[in-house]
């Protein structure tokens, strides 16, 4: 009879130990370890949201304090590219940086919260058409916003 609750006993230990892992990898799912600003004191998520449209060529971003960046190359055939961006944001910034088919940066924004205007628009600097690489950077984000260029 001893034996047979020393093995109910693991059993209900192993169980208890697996069912605390499942918990804690759902509660970080989409953080990163690594970077302990993507997380609330309560230990949620804070990691920034960018959507791009099916082109790339228009978004949303959302965060809560976290830090990300994504990176999409799409095809201009123009040799420059009108812009729009805009923040509703309490903390952090927003940069959009663009760069021609030979890799030179043609636009670097940043906006930043608090800090004047939250929305900015305007032509890029010209350069070679072909395809163009853009890169969203949320860092310390707390807000929304969104983004478009052609």
């Amino acid at each position: 009879m001893k034996k047979l609750n020393k093995i109910k006993l693991a059993g209900m230990i192993v169980l208890m130990a697996l069912t605390s892992a499942t918990f804690t990898s759902c509660e970080k799912e989409g953080c990163t370890d690594s970077n302990a600003n993507n997380y609330n004191d309560d230990g949620t998520c804070t990691y920034p949201i960018i959507n791009t449209s099916g082109t790339g060529k228009s978004g949303d971003i959302s965060g809560a304090g976290g830090t990300a960046s994504k990176t999409f190359t799409f095809t201009n055939s123009n040799t420059t590219a009108v812009w729009d961006m805009s923040i509703d944001a309490s903390g952090g910034s927003f940069q959009l940086v663009l760069k021609d088919a030979s890799g030179t940066t043609v636009l670097d924004k940043t906006l930043t919260a608090g800090s004047g205007s939250q929305d900015a628009d305007g032509t890029s600097a010209s350069g070679r058409s072909g395809t163009w690489t853009a890169t969203i950077t949320l860092t310390k984000f707390r807000g929304s916003g969104d983004y478009s260029f052609l």
